[in-house]
């Protein structure tokens, strides 16, 4: 009963069990007041009748049930924390080992420390969960065809002018909502409860990153509602583009002294209709033209067609432009999801921490512990920097335990560009059909025009790093 749907699904079932209650009580209530109205009003004593057989009326059935349960979270002691190292620590001992009890509350210790008791109690959680999310969806099912068969009866005068038949839809309307989304989210958890430590990947997504990646078959469950909101802005737009503004938009002077200008159209609105100092119709003006509406610097080839997002500005990945976004982590994701066959990686500012090519041998420098870690699990990660200290980058990565297959200077060699490197590098591997991955923190250096056909043939996907933190 702790779960958020429950509530709505109690409140729905209440209505269906009271529903022949609340038409039969509005019927005699809306009956008696309209004889009420027809007859005229008489002496005193007509009047005390009438009192009375208002009073006489039966009590309202409850339409809502009333439920103890609230939003609010009480913080409480639960077994659910225990259990899984209880379950460990009775299945070590029915091994029949003669351990000491101080033996024993070492492994305890080190269960606890390695994570393996938060592992088994987030099992036991996510079981219970479907447990009940399964118990759920039977009686969401239950109760829409019982609202489904209430709708398919012709309602009666006083269901429809009391709004009854409408609530009967509002509740067709949620539980139908809740029977096509609890099974879905069924299909993906129940796997996921039962997987091992040996299994094969099933699901990939980062909690901090930009780029999340699902498994095949996994629907867009939201994707109907963005495309109905994105309909409305579209109407919106062109309501506000013809100057049909609301008078939120532009109130009187008196109303409302805090009106601030476009910057681009120096019109002045309230802050509600302002984004990024930019009104509503020249964001939607600046997009359409294929440029980012906050910066001017921003290339096109930076901006999304797609979604018409800016890939710096406003955060934003693209699959189908084959341009991320993310930290270290999510390119350790992406690099396990999309096996490249080749990852280049650029070092200032991306893999290390050095800066303008200065050398990593001075100072303190330190290494992307997700990005070392693509390094070390990945056969063919090759640097491609503009840093001409070459022999000393090969021995910061050696001192770090960073294995690499190249690093490619390009003053050193002879390059101008990265994209010579990287389509050079990827020449090799056009027989064997292998796919590259190119990490880099400059936009600049992703948008380079000499690797836009290897974008268009999807053989390169580009990821633009930013450190953790940076990315909001």
């Amino acid at each position: 009963e702790s779960l958020e749907v429950w509530k709505s699904l109690e409140r729905a079932r209440q209505f269906v069990s009271s529903h022949a209650e609340l038409d039969a009580y509005l019927a005699l209530r809306w009956g008696r007041r309209m004889q009420e109205k027809c007859s005229s009003k008489g002496a005193a004593g007509e009047e005390t009748a009438e009192d009375g057989a208002e009073a006489s009326m039966p009590s309202k059935p409850p339409a809502k049930k009333d439920l103890a349960w609230k939003s609010e979270r009480v913080l409480v002691q639960s077994p659910l924390s225990t259990d899984g190292l209880h379950e460990l620590l009775k299945a070590i001992k029915s091994t029949g080992l003669p351990l000491p009890g101080a033996a024993l509350r070492y492994i305890e210790l080190v269960l606890i420390a390695r994570g393996m008791s938060k592992a088994m109690t987030l099992r036991t959680t996510l079981r219970r969960y479907c447990f009940a999310l399964r118990q759920v969806r039977a009686s969401a099912e239950e109760v829409r065809a019982d609202l489904r068969n209430l709708l398919d009866c012709q309602p009666s005068e006083t269901s429809a002018s009391a709004g009854l038949h409408s609530f009967c839809e509002k509740y067709w309307r949620m539980m139908s909502g809740v029977v096509a989304v609890v099974p879905e989210m069924l299909q993906w958890l129940e796997p996921i409860s039962e997987l091992r430590g040996d299994a094969e990947r099933f699901f990939v997504s980062g909690a901090k990153g930009a780029a999340a990646f699902v498994p095949r078959g996994f629907s867009d469950l939201l994707q109907p509602y963005r495309a109905f909101a994105k309909e409305h802005r579209g109407r919106m737009l062109e309501a506000l583009s013809k100057g049909k503004w609301p008078k939120s938009a532009r109130p009187n002077a008196q109303e409302e002294i805090n009106l601030l200008p476009c910057r681009h159209c120096g019109e002045k609105y309230t802050r509600l209709w302002l984004h990024r100092e930019l009104c509503f119709v020249c964001e939607a003006r600046l997009r359409s033209e294929g440029r980012c509406p906050f910066n001017d610097k921003c290339g096109p080839a930076s901006f999304c067609p797609h979604e018409r997002l800016c890939a710096v500005c406003e955060q934003h990945s693209c699959e189908e432009c084959r341009l991320l976004r993310g930290d270290g982590e999510d390119v350790w994701q992406v690099v396990g999801h999309w096996q490249p066959a080749a990852v280049f990686l650029d070092f200032d500012r991306t893999l290390a921490t050095t800066k303008r090519g200065g050398s990593p041998l001075i100072g303190n420098h330190s290494v992307d512990p997700d990005l070392a870690t693509v390094c070390g699990s990945h056969g063919c990660v090759q640097i491609v920097t503009r840093s001409s200290r070459k022999e000393d980058i090969l021995q910061f990565l050696a001192q770090k335990g960073v294995p690499i297959s190249r690093v490619h200077s390009l003053k050193r060699d002879g390059w101008t560009s990265k994209s010579q490197v990287i389509v050079q590098e990827m020449a090799k591997l056009e027989a064997q059909g292998g796919r590259g991955l190119f990490v880099d923190d400059d936009i600049k250096e992703l948008t380079d025009p000499g690797l836009q056909p290897l974008v268009d043939a999807g053989r390169l996907q580009r990821f633009l790093f930013v450190r953790a933190g940076g990315k909001e």
